[in-house]
């Protein structure tokens, strides 16, 4: 029996994937449970739009991505936090602490899920990726006492 995922499965398939089981685990576990549906004809096309429709939304997302990457490439940014005498701050910087301090100084919102830094413990200049995919940029945090 044909079946459409609707969810990611362990060990049985991604989201919309098409696959095929033997009738009773498709009937009593996948479609039973609301992690499949019957692979129709009309459930196919409307698994062909779906999939369209999501790979125009992603390649927006990357256009509008890499115009955000081209404003925010090559810029330092500052945050000033709390530390002791020799250097270590009281709290790591976070994704979020510099998703609010790129807001701040650009005006340009980006997700937390996009940056990728290192553990910052120390005051300092430090690099940080901007990635989605397999684009990315780079700017530079600059770590000073409050």
């Amino acid at each position: 029996m044909k079946v459409i995922l609707t969810t990611d499965v362990p060990k049985v398939g991604n989201r919309y994937d098409i696959k095929d089981f033997k009738e009773g685990y498709a009937q009593n576990v996948l479609i039973s449970k609301g992690l499949a549906i019957l692979a129709t004809p009309g459930a196919l096309a409307n698994l062909a739009s779906k999939k369209a429709q999501m790979e125009k939304k992603r390649d927006d997302e990357i256009k509008v991505f890499e115009s955000l990457i081209s404003s925010i490439n090559n810029i330092k940014i500052n945050i000033k936090v709390k530390a002791n005498e020799k250097g270590h701050l009281f709290k790591a910087i976070s994704h979020r602490d510099v998703a609010t301090a790129i807001k701040e100084i650009t005006g340009i919102e980006i997700e937390e899920s996009a940056i990728v830094i290192d553990n910052i413990k120390e005051l300092g200049t430090h690099s940080v990726i901007i990635k989605k995919g397999n684009k990315s940029g780079k700017c530079e945090i600059v770590v000073e006492k409050d």
